[in-house]
């Protein structure tokens, strides 16, 4: 990444469920947090215990996707039995430090999973439902400007950070 480009803001973005563009999701999607499975070492010669990091191992990956209101898009996502293949767009503005240029770039979310919940929401008079859907992902990778910074994939023991393969050493070996 150039250290010169400042990323500002989030400009427009949109939300495609198997390449088809998604109407009625709402303003704002927070992406999931990803934790990393660890395990607790102790043992001789060890003052006490910490934490270690299973690297390419992760706790649930959970991505909620939120509607303005309950419609048929909504309940297709639902389907427990299908992958939901989920890509996020989005332009964010940028400016370079060294020029005062303004700009933009891509930024690329995608995932798959299958839904593990729904929340139909609520009923109010003139007001949005608030609808939402919670899918496990099994796969989420994020990139900007057709830069892979960072790519799980549960289903096949891939996990790269900044274009370097975390697992492939460790895929080799089994």
């Amino acid at each position: 990444m150039n250290k010169l480009i400042l990323p500002q803001v989030i400009n427009l973005f949109n939300v495609y469920r198997d390449g088809d563009k998604q109407i009625g999701i709402a303003a704002e999607v927070t992406l999931p947090e990803v934790a990393y499975k660890t395990v607790t070492i102790e043992g001789a010669g060890i003052p006490g215990s910490y934490d270690e990091v299973v690297i390419g191992n992760f706790d649930s990956i959970k991505q909620t996707i939120p509607f303005n209101n309950l419609d048929t898009s909504m309940i297709d996502f639902s389907n427990p039995m299908k992958v939901q293949n989920i890509t996020m767009r989005a332009s964010q503005q940028i400016t370079d430090k060294s020029t005062g240029q303004t700009s933009y770039r891509g930024l690329r979310v995608v995932e798959k999973g299958k839904c593990v919940s729904f929340n139909p929401g609520k009923m109010k008079q003139a007001d949005k439902m608030d609808a939402t859907v919670t899918i496990e992902c099994m796969y989420l990778l994020i990139e900007v400007d057709g830069q892979k910074l960072t790519e799980i994939d549960k289903w096949n023991g891939i996990y790269i950070v900044n274009g370097v393969d975390l697992m492939e050493k460790a895929r080799k070996y089994c």
